[in-house]
């Protein structure tokens, strides 16, 4: 089933199919866009969005007890594609699942330093980028503890992300490779 949810959210392509667009009633986004691009401030993950409830891969760091995240060095840099985007997102997606524990509220935030052009964001169908995602306590649908949902992160170039992690009064900053290694990280597959 991990092998499933591996190949469902870290193709190494992002065509036109999973292209991002924007929130409808199915896919809220609260707050609005910045100035230039369709970046939006903060998005809350709907709890039914998620496509399955494995465990978290093993070279996924359990961040908080709340998300499982692709950080570094634990796990390779994500390879980064064009976005199909158009000028209105940044440019690369590196697409990967985000797996979160049932009944653990979370937010995820990309560091303020890393300019607007870069975004995060999953279970939209497909999401849109975002600066923050805003997770609920969701209810464990799928009898595991776990929960997964694809989307993934967007960037005008491959850097090494910063993205802060915060859950029951906790805050943790873990490194995220876009299309290049952090330090100490692999550098990503290429197919």
């Amino acid at each position: 089933m991990a092998a499933v949810l591996l190949a469902g959210c870290t193709g190494t392509a992002a065509g036109p199919s999973s292209r991002p667009v924007p929130a409808t009633a199915d896919a809220p986004a609260s707050a609005s866009s910045s100035a230039d691009s369709d970046v939006r401030q903060s998005q809350a993950l709907r709890c039914d969005a998620s496509i399955d409830g494995v465990p978290p891969p093993a070279d996924y760091q359990v961040v908080l007890g709340a998300v499982a995240l692709p950080s570094s060095p634990r796990s390779r840099a994500l390879q980064a594609a064009a976005s199909g985007g158009g000028s209105d997102v940044p440019a690369l997606f590196a697409k990967t699942g985000l797996v979160i524990r049932a009944g653990v509220p979370a937010e995820l935030e990309v560091g303020g330093t890393e300019g607007n052009r870069v975004g995060i964001g999953w279970g939209g169908g497909p999401s849109w980028p975002t600066r923050r995602v805003e997770i609920p306590a969701c209810p464990d649908t799928r009898g595991t503890g776990w929960l997964a949902y694809p989307g993934g992160y967007w960037a005008d170039r491959p850097f090494c992300l910063s993205l802060a992690v915060r859950s029951l009064g906790k805050e943790q900053q873990v490194r995220i490779g876009i299309g290049r290694a952090c330090p100490g990280q692999q550098p990503p597959v290429v197919p």
